[in-house]
């Protein structure tokens, strides 16, 4: 098992497994036969270039991803933070190290970042299926809920 950064080599196997973490989302308009591979890649290539993104590869297979790229704070523009936009891992690769591995990789990377100042913070998501995982016991604190109506 290897854990390194993504690269352009791996777009079409990361946008198959975009596929499927959309598609595990409960946003109903992620739920689609077509998924825009060119609108994926431009989302990689900006990953690649500004995040820590990395894949989890098992024999030449990609089986897990975390995607994150720099974005602007809101409110504060000047405020640089790093926002983990995907963390996935395929179902049969769920209950082994795979997603820990990534997790550990993209949080020792992104305080890397921190701690040299090109960002101010980071971010990790849980989404209403992720499992029962204590981000708090790992140093993060809790900033949000996120509730929708609509598809």
């Amino acid at each position: 098992m290897n854990i390194r950064e993504i690269n352009r080599f791996d777009y079409d196997a990361i946008c198959e497994l975009m596929i499927q973490f959309a598609r595990e989302s409960n946003i109903k308009t992620y739920d689609k036969d077509t998924y825009d591979y060119d609108y994926a890649k431009n989302i990689l290539l900006r990953c690649e270039k500004t995040g820590v993104s990395l894949v989890a590869e098992n024999e030449g297979k990609i089986v897990g991803m975390i995607l994150s790229m720099r974005v602007q704070e809101v409110w504060m523009p000047e405020i640089i933070r790093l926002r983990e936009l995907a963390w996935w891992v395929l179902p049969e690769w769920r209950h082994t190290t795979v997603g820990a591995r990534l997790f550990s990789e993209y949080r020792k990377r992104s305080q890397e970042l921190k701690d040299s100042g090109k960002i101010s913070g980071y971010t990790i998501s849980k989404l209403y299926n992720s499992p029962d995982f204590d981000y708090e016991s790992r140093g993060f604190r809790f900033i949000e809920s996120t509730y929708m109506i609509g598809d």
